[in-house]
């Protein structure tokens, strides 16, 4: 006999519980190694989902660039730490791109006040390329006038100049965002963010710096009807908005905010902390260089007012789910829009058809706005590798809606986002060819379990 098959037959009598005979041929290991045989292969499972809790939203400052606002939110993170009452807490940045706002007062016309006064300074033009002083100009985290007097000796007054000039520009720039609110693909990616963490039960605690403050004001707005105000929390850092949605802090170093006042003393509010300048942060406005500065009060200030609000804070009364990814579907009015989730082993899922072999349909809303909520399994086991094919179906009274559909993973936050027309009302027969979204391709580690996503 083939010393295969010999082995398969010895498997198979063990199998079947002939353990008598076969004990008295093989040794202990022997018996452990062919119970193992017997047992079914399973693959070792990866839990992908990060478990409800808190989630920490940052609301970015004026003109940071996405790493500055990832400094931001990691210094923030610093001070409640990842978890709070013994629950995850994750964080996620609510970027906003006014660095590129239109209006003539954008980034692009301090860069210009720059260069002019730069040429000024130093006549070879060599100043006006030194980036890393502009920049540190506005985030304040160096001091730039020392860096800046010990390259340039002679610049004295006209530094002084260029400081003015551009805290001017500035302090415009603030007057006219506070009247020409920020980008609408911002405010969809955010609204649509925190839908998604409503429906999957978060309480929120939002944070926002500089005129990250109107963002968030906006934020709050959106969602407070749904989760109430026991589940949401706002902490302001240096605002200008003459609206609050929460507890603030304000310095009265802070020469960009407090320069607002040129508007009314009602366009911002009143100065409520007391700090020492310091050379680190010439502005007194940059959040890590002054509101979080170690040295200073503002640090406890600010912690004890996020652990003030987080303390308060409960689940909210919503119905979803946590998944290794979710796809949320919103839209800007009445009507009926349909979320389909087309699955790489071929299932389904919408309305009609709410459970898939991956995932879940287990929120459709029929009347107006949205959620629409998809989430898929947290198993590694179940997820399936391969696209997912993303699309909507104005169902019924949709017609010229705006759709916001966004995906996201439980431990990478937002991957995508996209605003869309609905189009037309098909009703039933736009079921299997829905208006294509996005496709999102699903990696995943045969050996660790590990999982990675990308949208197409």
């Amino acid at each position: 006999m083939k010393p295969l098959v010999l082995l398969q037959v010895v498997i198979l009598l063990f199998c079947l519980r002939e353990t008598a005979v076969l004990t008295k041929i093989f040794k202990r290991a022997t018996y452990v190694v062919l119970l193992a045989l017997c047992l079914p292969t399973v693959a070792a499972s990866t839990d992908l989902c990060v478990a409800t809790g808190y989630t920490f939203g940052f609301f970015n400052g004026v003109w940071n660039t996405p790493a500055q606002a990832a400094d931001g939110l990691a210094a923030l993170r610093s001070l409640v730490g990842n978890t709070y009452n013994s629950e995850p807490v994750q964080y996620e940045a609510f970027y906003n791109h006014t660095g590129s706002t239109a209006g003539g007062t954008g980034l692009q016309d301090i860069a210009e006040v720059f260069e002019q006064r730069a040429l000024e300074i130093d006549s070879s033009g060599e100043l006006g390329k030194r980036w890393e002083f502009f920049w540190e100009s506005l985030s304040g985290n160096k001091s730039f006038t020392d860096k800046l007097l010990d390259l340039f000796p002679s610049a004295g007054s006209l530094f002084s100049q260029l400081y003015t000039d551009i805290s001017s520009k500035i302090m415009a720039g603030w007057s006219y965002l506070l009247s020409n609110p920020p980008t609408a693909a911002d405010y969809a990616t955010q609204d649509a963010r925190l839908d998604a963490l409503a429906t999957q039960r978060q309480k929120l605690m939002l944070v926002a710096h500089s005129q990250g403050n109107l963002f968030m004001n906006h934020a709050y707005d959106h969602i407070l009807p749904t989760v109430t105000a026991s589940s949401v929390k706002a902490v302001h850092i240096a605002p200008a908005s003459p609206t609050l949605r929460g507890e603030y802090v304000l310095a009265d170093i802070d020469l960009v905010i407090n320069g607002l006042r040129i508007q009314g003393l009602s366009s911002v509010p009143s100065v409520n902390l007391t700090l020492p300048t310091s050379t680190a942060d010439i502005s007194g406005h940059t959040l890590v260089g002054t509101y979080l500065d170690g040295t200073r009060p503002g640090r406890s200030a600010v912690s004890g007012l996020i652990s003030s609000a987080m303390q308060q804070l409960i689940i909210p009364s919503t119905t979803g789910n946590v998944g290794s990814f979710t796809v949320t579907l919103t839209w800007d009015g009445s009507g009926d829009v349909d979320l389909h989730t087309f699955e790489p082993g071929g299932s389904h899922v919408y309305y009609s058809a709410s459970t898939g072999v991956v995932g879940y349909l287990d929120v459709d809303n029929t009347w107006a706005n949205g959620p629409e909520h998809y989430y898929a399994s947290c198993d590694s086991n179940v997820l399936q590798a391969g696209t997912y094919h993303i699309g909507i179906n104005n169902y019924s009274g949709a017609t010229g809606r705006i759709a916001t559909v966004q995906v996201a993973s439980s431990k990478d936050g937002v991957l995508s986002t996209k605003s869309l027309g609905v189009g037309p009302q098909l009703g039933s027969s736009g079921n299997q060819s829905p208006i294509s979204v996005f496709d999102l391709v699903v990696t995943k580690d045969a050996t660790s379990g590990s999982v990675t996503y990308a949208v197409q």
